[in-house]
């Protein structure tokens, strides 16, 4: 790669995965750290970076939220999103946020740096599977509701709920009242088809994985 490499931020609350990712792109890119959305955002209105490398799930949020807020700092600021959660349940909702790229942390190293070519040259990057499956929606219009049944913060609350929190826990973390807490919790037991909170909580699990 000729000319001088682009600057990556690369934020993730754990070190050996910044190490990681820092390690598959020696050479290619020059990468600086964050460990939470507060430095992210801190070195992205100090700094000019050509890339963001994000997790989703980070020890002081949830990003998926925090992406527009991201590219606002750097407008033509490119995302990859790189993380352990499902691409089935979230690489469509993390593209709709602003996202130009979706990797799962499982890949291997040429799928990343395929990710980051990619969308350093002006792509989006899904894996194959995902799109297709994107490419039939399209041709089949299939619509909104039946491809994305839940909001952003159902998936919020589902998450704490796998994590075992309490409502009102769960209502403390997202600055809700515990009653509009209830209220998702009731939403996500009508539209996963759980009769009792055990069972929320079995399909919680289910759904979000080791990613809860």
């Amino acid at each position: 790669m000729s000319g001088p490499l682009p600057r990556v931020l690369v934020v993730d609350d754990h070190d050996i995965v910044r190490l990681g990712v820092r390690h598959a792109l020696a050479g290619r890119a020059e990468t600086v750290d964050a460990a939470d959305l507060v430095e992210a955002r801190q070195k992205l209105a100090a700094e000019p970076f050509a890339l963001l490398l994000l997790d989703l799930a980070l020890a002081d949020g949830f990003s998926l939220k925090a992406l527009p807020q991201l590219r606002a700092l750097q407008p033509g600021l490119r995302i990859v999103v790189l993380t352990s959660m499902e691409e089935d349940l979230y690489a469509e909702r993390a593209l709709r946020a602003g996202a130009d790229g979706f990797v799962m942390k499982a890949a291997p190293r040429a799928t990343l740096l395929e990710a980051v070519d990619t969308v350093l040259a002006g792509g989006v990057f899904v894996s194959a599977g995902l799109n297709a499956r994107l490419l039939r929606r399209a041709v089949q219009g299939e619509p909104a509701a039946a491809r994305d049944p839940l909001s952003t913060r159902e998936i919020e609350v589902l998450r704490l709920v796998a994590a075992g929190h309490s409502t009102r826990e769960i209502a403390e973390r997202l600055n809700r009242s515990v009653k509009t807490i209830e209220s998702h919790k009731a939403a996500l037991k009508a539209k996963l088809g759980a009769d009792s909170p055990a069972m929320l909580v079995r399909l919680a699990l289910g759904w979000l994985g080791d990613s809860a």
